[in-house]
């Protein structure tokens, strides 16, 4: 795939594919096989993407990671998809993870800025896919294990969220049928029981929670902080207070309280 037309295709905003564009026309620099190969299994890709900063050198915006990253897309990911005949627009929304992140720094802080090189291996190298709402990651590490990550942008209503469910099963089943009976988790600042505390009994949030059993609670975990207040580190009074869940969740957390992450499983017969 001509790299050019994946921008198009990820709906890049233009200052974003001029930056590429200049990374591209003055690049001196060729990924090796090997550093590929790091960068495409998940118990490496940790370390290849370090050794890819390193090597790249300054980067402060993320232009450079993000154009070789999508190199890979271009020239590996895309072929894999058409060899597998998973269609165009499931490689499309998963891609379009980096769309989304570039858009969010923007939103946040005003400049365009891809800070997340450290997840896109996921779905580069097949392992993660955008099925309607949810992402479905196939996890086979210390345990094996099919994780749902929720998108900033997904639509959390109940059908939306078991339309996305029930397409996931049916790609699973055509395409990965070795996944078929996998537990299915989820690890969420989502899932933490405190927010039946913070949030109405019509909240979507909570009708997503009510499908998963919870396994696992970290209260100390302030993973949270970036999903409802980006741009902002410390728990104080300047935290921002435009929807519900910031207003409620910032006087909790005033309080001394702690909301913290929680991992489930979900339950099929929750669905």
């Amino acid at each position: 795939m001509n790299q050019r037309d994946l921008y198009q295709m990820l709906e890049f905003p233009e200052k974003v594919t001029e930056r590429l564009n200049e990374y591209e026309r003055e690049r001196n620099f060729v990924i090796s096989t090997l550093l590929l190969n790091r960068i495409l299994q998940r118990n490496s890709w940790g370390d290849g993407i370090e050794e890819l900063k390193i090597l790249l050198g300054d980067d402060e915006d993320g232009i450079k990671i993000l154009w070789e990253l999508l190199n890979i897309i271009s020239n590996y990911t895309y072929n894999k998809y058409v060899e597998a005949q998973i269609s165009e627009k499931i490689f499309v929304d998963t891609m379009k993870f980096s769309t989304r992140f570039l858009n969010e720094y923007y939103q946040t802080y005003g400049i365009y800025r891809f800070v997340w090189a450290r997840w896109y291996p996921r779905q580069i190298s097949l392992n993660e896919f955008r099925i309607g709402a949810l992402e479905f990651e196939f996890v086979n590490f210390e345990t094996k294990e099919v994780a749902v990550h929720i998108p900033s942008d997904a639509n959390l209503k109940r059908d939306s969220v078991i339309e996305s469910i029930k397409s996931f099963f049916s790609f699973r089943d055509a395409y990965f049928p070795q996944w078929k009976e996998i537990t299915m988790t989820c690890s969420s600042w989502l899932l933490s029981p405190v927010l039946k505390e913070l949030l109405n009994e019509t909240s979507n949030i909570l009708a997503f929670q009510n499908m998963f059993e919870v396994d696992m609670t970290d209260l100390d975990s302030t993973k949270f902080m970036q999903w409802v207040f980006p741009g902002y580190e410390n728990i104080d009074e300047n935290l921002p207070e435009k929807t519900t869940l910031q207003r409620n969740m910032k006087a909790y957390l005033l309080n001394g309280k702690k909301v913290g992450v929680a991992k489930g499983h979900l339950n099929l017969k929750l669905l």
